[in-house]
């Protein structure tokens, strides 16, 4: 049939149209809303909040600045050299006042501090000294330069530093720059050429511990120029990276081993001199090195990792791997090689003369590590870490992720130049790993020390006498405080970078007996003033009897205590890591986020955490206490805030990241009627899976036993099987390149979806464990203040 002549022209028009006209976006299917920084910017997401509200979460996420303390205090007591995204500077701990220090020539020459090695030391009272490598080295010889940075006027010398051979890597270096301790290898062939690189000494196993969000961004922050020149060093020079062995992880997810057994020796860069010292066992791994100030004297610890079995990585759920037996209790400690091979080395430079301290022979002896001198030389700090006995298993646990506590060991020098054990210190606010710097302590004077440790949420530093006994807090304010850096015992004063949940982070002075505070840096008061927050520390008592401390945070002008508000419950990762009280306003740590946008936000430690005792520690996977002690202290709690007035039924939600998500996902699986609204993040959701993946080390950990065992408590403690009893309000944020597979979340959402529960997914595309794009956390944010907006009453 011929088509009316008006109708022809009208399908003609449509027809040009639709090639002007945007192509909409295709439809959500299954809730599922897929975000694409890369993608073409029509494909992302519409905003779901005002751009005043978009705003004011930008700068809560990205305006602070992180200003830490980089080096010790000069030896006149006066000026410190810190670091933050404004710059690297020394800082007169008097006046506050700075002098930028010139980082143009870092663009040749790295810091070896900046890539996890070494440190910062003062060569007189004016010249801070440093290693660096040499961006564009092309041979042994022009591998290094000392710098020499001058604290009154900021301007930088360079001395070439070469070295040795090809055939070393460098473990320690003394403060002096010139006093090594090197493992060496002897070459295969006498004519072989003289390179920079050589063949790695280390190997890095995959352990699969997530590091919570939050310690990631504590990490030293450089200028973003300074900071991008690093990067590049990383991705051009591994031949000269592998030369700095055993370098601080950002996260705790490899470990680095030796790859067979090798010589340790000192090494004088003056005469090219070296000293044998002794042989490191295959499979070793460094838990610490100190010099004393002088660079007379070094101590050093070394532990077991256990055997891979020839892999680069572990199983994890190979019921032959060391790792597996110890995590699960299945290994006796004589076979053990985390204690086994636990060695300290205190060596004495001149001489070469080394004693050597082990592991007592009494059953549950901690492992050792040499931490810090007292001034003179004659004293040295040792950190114990006590294997946890968990209630069910055979054996200890060794493995220091898992430690049930720390303490610390005073060794004093005897008569015959020998270090005896003569005194120890010990406290609760020392339980649990020691994991993300929740325990340290620095000799102030030969008998003085200032300890940092962790009591519910607070990380705060205490000066301890160990003549007279004296245990004192110093803090006067809820909060962390870190990279705590002292006077001499002639002004007795700290240097902290001091920071809390409604608190950016700054630096501040403060005298050993907790008086005269100053405030020496105000980088981040506008922002503070801006968030305007309040927090309130609350308790809650267990029908156990135990005691839970948290903290709320809301509002600056809102009422304590609360009266039947929208409150939001947010658990850490982990787990075994501390919930510390300090800044934050990515959505998975919202602690100036959620309450800047009208939400209560609880935080508790729960059992399994940091703050209280190693037994509360350990609980979390006594027996088969796992995937329910946590849970069910955590809902005891809210429903204790609702008998109070606090909140009500309909107005509480959940969110937490990795081990936090689990949590949350748990949680509104096992008490479906008390949570109204969830966010769970990068979640892990199920055991089995994880342990037939193999993936990570950490389910053999929680469970005890492998499913062959215990296959009915796997199930319950994996929320994957529990979709059919959630009524919560479901967000689920989830990075596609996650290491956690985002495929175990996505059918969680569907089984939600398809039981007509709200459910909505975000997928961030190329995002891996966390969201670590800046555009994605802020269209997150919007996602997760909406969601609860709309779904709690």
């Amino acid at each position: 049939m011929r088509r009316p002549r008006l109708l022809w022209w009208i399908g003609v028009l449509v027809a040009m149209m639709s090639l002007v006209v945007p192509v909409a976006a295709a439809p959500i299917r299954n809730n599922i809303v897929n975000v694409n920084q890369f993608d073409d910017e029509k494909h992302l997401p519409p905003n779901l909040l005002s751009d005043e509200e978009i705003e004011r979460i930008d700068r809560l996420q990205n305006g602070a600045s992180y200003p830490l303390a980089i080096s010790e205090i000069s030896p006149d007591d006066a000026a410190v050299l810190i670091s933050s995204n404004e710059g690297i500077a020394f800082l007169d701990i008097a006046t506050g006042d700075t002098v930028p220090v010139d980082a143009t020539l870092f663009d040749f020459f790295v810091p070896l501090p900046f890539l996890g090695f070494g440190s910062y030391s003062w060569q007189d009272e004016s010249t801070l000294g440093v290693l660096a490598a040499n961006f564009f080295a092309t041979g042994n010889a022009d591998a290094l330069a000392a710098l020499f940075i001058d604290r009154f006027t900021g301007s930088i010398s360079v001395a070439p530093v070469g070295i040795p051979d090809e055939n070393i890597s460098i473990v320690s270096v003394a403060p002096n720059l010139t006093s090594w301790l090197i493992l060496r290898e002897q070459p295969e062939a006498e004519d072989e050429p003289t390179a920079v690189g050589a063949k790695p000494f280390t190997v890095r196993h995959t352990l699969g511990f997530p590091a919570p969000i939050a310690a990631r961004a504590n990490r030293i922050e450089l200028p973003a120029r300074v900071q991008r020149r690093v990067d590049l060093f990383r991705q051009r020079r591994p031949d000269l990276l592998a030369r700095f062995l055993f370098q601080q992880e950002e996260d705790s997810s490899t470990v680095e081993v030796t790859r067979k057994p090798y010589n340790l020796f000192l090494y004088d860069v003056n005469t090219g001199a070296e000293r044998y010292i002794t042989s490191v066992p295959y499979a070793s791994a460094l838990l610490n090195d100190t010099w004393t100030s002088d660079s007379s004297q070094l101590a050093v610890s070394f532990f077991g990792i256990p055997d891979a079995e020839g892999r680069g990585y572990y199983v994890g759920s190979l019921i032959s791997e060391e790792i597996y037996r110890d995590v699960t209790g299945n290994l006796p400690p004589r076979q053990n090689p985390v204690i086994q091979n636990n060695n300290t080395y205190v060596i004495d430079f001149a001489s070469g003369q080394t004693q050597v301290i082990r592991p007592d022979a009494a059953a549950g002896a901690p492992i050792l590590e040499a931490h810090d001198w007292a001034p003179g030389g004659q004293a040295l700090l040792i950190k114990a870490h006590h294997p946890a006995y968990l209630k069910g298993r055979t054996h200890p646990v060794y493995f220091p992720r898992f430690s049930s506590r720390t303490s610390f060991r005073f060794y004093d020098r005897d008569g015959n130049g020998q270090f005896r054990w003569t005194k120890t210190f010990a406290h609760p606010m020392l339980s649990g790993a020691d994991v993300v710097f929740s325990s340290i302590a620095d000799f102030v004077s030969p008998d003085e020390i200032i300890v940092r440790g962790v009591v519910g949420s607070n990380r705060h530093p205490y000066y301890y006498n160990r003549v007279s006994g004296e245990l004192r807090n110093l803090a006067d304010r809820a909060g962390s405080y870190f990279n705590v850096v002292a006077t001499s015992s002639s002004t007795r004063q700290i240097v902290f970078t001091y920071t809390s949940y409604t608190a950016p982070p700054d630096i501040y002075r403060l005298r050993w007996d907790g008086s005269a505070l100053y405030r020496l840096t105000w980088q981040n008061e506008e922002l503070r003033v801006e968030a305007n927050l309040r927090q309130d520390p609350v308790t809650f008592t267990l029908r156990n009897g135990q005691m839970r401390v948290g903290t709320l945070i809301q509002a600056a002008d809102a009422p304590f205590p609360p009266k039947n508000v929208r409150m939001i419950v947010w658990q850490e990762g982990g787990p075994n890591v501390p919930m510390l009280n300090q800044w934050a306003a990515n959505v998975e740590n919202p602690y100036a986020l959620l309450p800047s946008f009208g939400f209560a936000l609880l935080i508790t430690p729960v059992a399994g955490r940091h703050g209280y005792t190693p037994e509360v520690f350990n609980s979390l996977v006594d027996n088969f206490n796992f995937g329910q002690i946590d849970i069910d202290e955590q809902a005891e709690i809210v429903q204790q805030a609702i008998t109070r007035g606090w909140t009500s039924r309909g107005k509480v939600g959940i969110t937490g990241c990795s081990y936090g998500g689990y949590f949350v996902v748990q949680s509104i699986v096992r008490y479906p009627d008390l949570y109204a609204a969830a966010n769970p993040q990068c979640a892990f959701i199920d055991v089995l899976n994880e342990w037939k993946l193999g993936s990570v080390i950490l389910p053999p950990y929680l469970e005890g036993l492998p499913p062959y065992k215990a296959l009915n408590e796997y199930v319950k403690d994996s929320p994957s099987y529990g979709a059919d009893k959630v009524r919560a309000a479901v967000l689920t944020f989830h990075g596609t390149d996650d290491f956690l597979p985002i495929v175990q979340n996505e059918n969680f959402h569907l089984q939600l979806v398809n039981r007509g529960v709200p459910a909505r997914m975000v997928r961030f595309i190329h995002e891996g464990h966390g969201l670590g794009m800046t555009e994605n956390q802020l269209y997150a944010a919007q996602e997760q203040i909406q969601w609860f907006r709309t779904h709690l009453k």
